[in-house]
């Protein structure tokens, strides 16, 4: 999966300035992306706006050309990744004090089957696993971002809590 950072074109879609489509944003012409990882990481592109999915395409690669010395990506919105559309960022934070490259490439396996390594940002550290963000602060307070339709169950304490004369709680929740 290759993630593109359309920090500047998806505004424009937003506004819906005339030839501006998210096509036009994330399949657009993207330099420093290099034959070998297109080859490797050239099945899924998505493009990352504030640090949300806002648009996939399944990569045609016989059709993606450089022009230019950037690539043109072809493409088509992908059924099989559409989920992951208004999700959190499954790479690394770009931003402030984040990840700076336009580009990002992550193993779809990764993505599919769920766990990233854990980041350190400025507001924690912070994981993704199966599209749910974790992040803890310095202060061990614990953020949960949960994908819509998802279940959440919380059991806070250790198993033998009730035992031991600590406090067990428990709640569950479903979004969406």
């Amino acid at each position: 999966m290759i993630l593109v950072h359309v920090k500047n074109s998806w505004p424009r879609v937003l506004a819906g300035e005339s030839g501006c489509t998210p096509e036009w944003s994330v399949l657009g012409d993207w330099a420093t992306i290099a034959e070998h990882r297109l080859a490797e990481f050239g099945d899924v592109l998505a493009g990352v706006y504030d640090n949300t999915v806002v648009a996939v395409y399944d990569i045609d690669l016989a059709n993606t050309h450089f022009v230019g010395g950037k690539v043109r990506f072809a493409g088509s919105p992908s059924t099989s990744w559409a989920h992951l559309i208004g999700q959190p960022n499954p790479g690394k934070q770009w931003g402030q004090q984040g990840y700076a490259r336009n580009v990002q490439y992550v193993d779809t396996a990764v993505v599919a089957g769920g766990d990233v390594p854990v980041e350190e940002t400025p507001a924690g550290r912070r994981a993704v696993v199966d599209g749910i963000v974790l992040t803890v602060d310095d202060q061990g307070g614990a953020t949960l971002l949960l994908p819509t339709g998802r279940t959440l169950a919380i059991l806070a304490g250790s198993a033998g809590a009730a035992k031991s004369g600590g406090t067990e709680v428990q709640a569950a929740a479903t979004t969406g």
